[in-house]
Order: C-alpha cells, then structure tokens, then sequence
C-alpha cells in the first residue's frame, strides 16, 4: 500500500496560513475552519490593554477570510476610470480622467463569489492572496467588490464559472499600525450597521416628538427631554466610537453628543427648551443618521482597485492614523 502522500496544494495552504499569521499583530487570534465552505478562517481583533503588553482583551470584532496562495501571480497595471455613483446608477466612466493602479490578479471561482454575496454585507468577508515566492499577503473586501466593481462592470457574472479579481498591491498585510486601519474597519463593519439602524429608529422618535410637541408644548417637554438624554446615552454606549480612529465623521459626531450630553445634564431652560429640541433632530441626529449614506458611498469603496479608492483610502505621507 502508498504511504501518506502531500500535494502541492497542501503545502501552499499550510504557506498561506503560516504567513498570514506572521503578518498579522500577535494578540490577533486566527481562527481556522474545517471543511472548506467558502470561508478558511476567521481572524479575531484583540488590543492590548497593559503597557507590557502581556495581556489583550477581544474587541468583539471579526474578519472572515477567504486564504488563498499561489507561487505564480500576475502582476499588471489596470487602468481606473473616474465614474459616476454606481450605488445609485449604471456603469458611468470617464475614460479619459484615469488613474494606474498595480494589481494582483488572481481567478476565483464564482461558487466562492455567490457564497460571499449571500452573507449580505455587514459581515465583512476578505480574500487573502498569498504569494508563496515572496510570502507577502494581499487583501480585498469581496463585499464591497462584488457591489462596487463586479456587478458594475458585468451583471450577468453569476453565469460566468470564474471571475478574475483585482487586488491592489497597496493593499499589503503587515504588522504595522498605519498599515492595519483597513483591517480594524473592517473589523468594526457589524457594529457600524448596528449603530445605522440604531440613529435612525432615534432621528424617526426624535421627529415624531417634535411632530407632537408642536400640539402641545408643556405635556411634552419633560418628557423630550428625558428621552433625547435617554438616546445620547445609548449612543454613547455604543462601541463604535472606540479603539482606533478611521473616518473623521465618526469623530464629529462623537463630539457633538458629548455637547448635546453637557448641555442636558447642565438643565434646559423654558426659553432655549424649543431651539434644543429642534437643533436634535435637524443637526446632530441628522449627521448621525446620514453617516450610513456616507459608509454606503464612500468607505464601502476604500481599499479596492477603483479611481475613488486610489483618492481616499491610503494614509498620505504626513498622516499615518487614518484613511
């Protein structure tokens, strides 16, 4: 009888796993999964919580990963075309305002695409390219790709048996901080849509409050009141707001409940009841609701091989804390 034998392709995978794990912070945890069904790991976020750094806590955030490796990538150069919302349209490009971008290019299999496709988009799920010659691993949101290049630039790929994908080398894993905000995004996506639906169930009370107040303004100031105090402190709550910085408007709005808390804890007067309870709903709820159209448009195409990423995703030479 033939002894055990190993593939190629079991020594590329133990490769993969054994360089992403290297290139990530080492009080990440990876996670592995059995069978593969679409999904080879998931990748837990801890921060250290000691000036020794001998002990982390988790953040409660994930990435699931798509880990695959190969020995013989190729690498071009792939033009990106200036484009219209493709959000809230067709394909729009303008094909002469352009920006090169270097790519990895790599073929996956549209059984792999559908699965990631039926997670929804909440759950972030990232395709991790390994090339086992230089042992540096690339990334991709294949969320957000799917919805802002591939259905883009082919509707009909769910019939095709393969889709090439485009990785930009830009998009390297290392071990260093400036280099890992896109993953610690990635990682707080689920608590971002969380805290979507939460702002705008508090902007539709908020408005209904002052739909009502309107009728009768002394039955309800007390009572508004309390309840904007009661959803500044839910808001506050939320753990969205901290850890690592990312996106500015996240920051903002932060600072704008912090306000609107001082203020209330400080007492409204009769006078200023009326102004507060307009300037809620029209200026900081409102900014916190419009947060997720900016999530949808913007930092759902950080990071992917399209002219607006190449403007706003990569830390500029005098500013390494955020996109």
């Amino acid at each position: 009888m033939p002894r055990k034998q190993r593939s190629l392709n079991q020594v590329k995978e133990d490769i993969s796993f054994r360089v992403l794990r290297e290139k990530l912070p080492q009080e990440w945890v990876v996670h592995s999964y059995g069978a593969d069904y679409g999904i080879d790991c998931v990748v837990e976020l801890f921060d250290s919580i000691n000036n020794e750094k001998k002990l982390a806590e988790t953040l409660g955030e994930n990435l699931f990963i798509q880990l695959k490796s190969s020995d013989c990538i190729e690498y071009i150069t792939r033009k990106a075309y200036k484009r219209g919302n493709v959000a809230k349209g067709g394909l729009s490009e303008d094909k002469n305002d352009y920006v090169e971008i270097q790519v990895a290019k790599f073929k996956l299999d549209i059984s792999d695409i559908l699965t990631v496709q039926s997670m929804g988009i909440a759950i972030p799920v990232l395709l991790v390219l390994v090339d086992t010659n230089s042992e540096k691993a690339f990334f991709v949101c294949l969320n957000d790709y799917i919805d802002k290049v591939l259905i883009p630039e082919d509707p009909n790929y769910a019939s095709k048996g393969s889709k090439i994908i485009y990785i930009p080398i830009a998009n390297e894993i290392l071990n260093q901080e400036s280099a890992l905000i896109a993953l610690r995004a990635y990682g707080k996506r689920s608590k971002m849509y969380g805290v979507f639906s939460l702002f705008n169930y508090q902007l539709n009370e908020i408005r209904h409050m002052q739909d009502m107040s309107t009728i009768s303004y002394n039955m309800f100031s007390k009572y508004d009141a309390g309840m904007i105090k009661n959803f500044v402190d839910i808001a506050l709550r939320q753990d969205v707001w901290s850890g690592h910085k990312f996106w500015k408007p996240m920051e903002w709005s932060y600072n704008e409940l912090l306000v609107v808390k001082e203020e209330l804890n400080q007492g409204i007067e009769n006078e200023d009841y009326q102004p507060s309870l307009i300037y809620c709903p029209s200026q900081v709820w409102h900014r916190l609701n419009n947060l997720s159209n900016m999530y949808e448009e913007l930092v759902r195409e950080w990071f992917l091989p399209t002219y607006l990423a190449m403007l706003t995703s990569y830390p500029s030479k005098n500013d390494s804390s955020e996109p």
